[in-house]
């Protein structure tokens, strides 16, 4: 093994592979500001499920994360949504790591308003392989959430990622992957201006946090800032773009351990 591949390694097991910490580690942040999606209304894939339902349109998007601008520390991902009369559906796939070692996510999520609420519930599926054992590991777990507009100018959200306990084993040792649940609000004080907060807690392990600021400029473009944090915190500055059905966001993040960390995503509306 060279040093390079030593050090990717190293970094892998730096960030605990999202089995022993928050899923945003191996699975993508998200373009919302700083990861606060808890209350965020704008659906992207791995955020809360109830985010699904907010939509009347056709959407596909595509997203990269490079993390420290290493190729085997990026997230690439699809995904869609089609809303339909009973509720809406969508679908994910994500991919993590490089030839030694990978992840892969898939996802199902099935989205419906009631009235001031929105709920949704994501299936996934999990699989893992390790070449230096040249075994491959799954599991199936699932993603639960809610939004509640309180207000016009207030919106509460929860969700709760993997309830159901699910584990990974490695050589008849079980691995549990993260039970995580996050509370979260959403309060436009002025017109096009969002400021989001939310907690969360990974079961037997950390406490995180995250709050943002997006405000929209014009129609066809928005900034956003935040922090995140964990034992540590992440400072964020961000834009969105619109024109004729597409929407461009990007991230940039600076953690001071390793470095940079890029969020891209781009999506069109049918």
């Amino acid at each position: 093994m060279n040093y390079y591949k030593l050090f990717i390694i190293t970094i892998i097991n730096f960030l605990c592979l999202g089995l022993k910490s928050q899923t945003q580690e191996v699975f993508p942040l998200g373009t919302s500001p700083s990861g606060a999606d808890v209350a965020y209304k704008e659906w992207s894939p791995w955020a809360n499920p109830a985010s699904t339902s907010h939509t009347d349109k056709t959407i596909i998007k595509i997203g990269f994360e490079n993390r420290y601008f290493a190729k085997e520390l990026c997230n690439e991902y699809i995904g869609f949504i089609i809303p339909t009369p009973y509720f809406n559906i969508s679908g994910s796939y994500n991919f993590f790591g490089f030839a030694d070692y990978n992840e892969m996510m898939a996802a199902l999520t099935l989205g419906k308003k009631f009235g001031k609420i929105a709920i949704g519930i994501e299936f996934d599926y999990f699989n893992m392989f390790l070449a230096s054992e040249n075994i491959y590991r799954h599991a199936f777990t699932a993603q639960v959430g809610i939004q509640a507009d309180i207000t016009k100018k207030f919106t509460l959200g929860a969700r709760i990622f993997n309830p159901v306990f699910s584990k990974i084993t490695f050589e008849d040792t079980p691995r549990k992957l993260p039970v995580c649940m996050h509370l979260g609000a959403n309060y436009e004080p002025i017109n096009n201006l969002n400021l989001l907060f939310q907690l969360g807690y990974t079961l037997g392990n950390t406490i995180d946090w995250a709050f943002g600021v997006e405000y929209e400029i014009m129609k066809f473009i928005s900034v956003r800032t935040g922090i995140r944090g964990i034992n540590y915190v992440i400072p964020q500055i961000g834009v969105g773009l619109n024109f004729s059905g597409f929407h461009f966001d990007l991230n940039v993040e600076s953690d001071f351990r390793i470095g940079t960390i890029l969020l891209s995503s781009l999506s069109y509306r049918f």
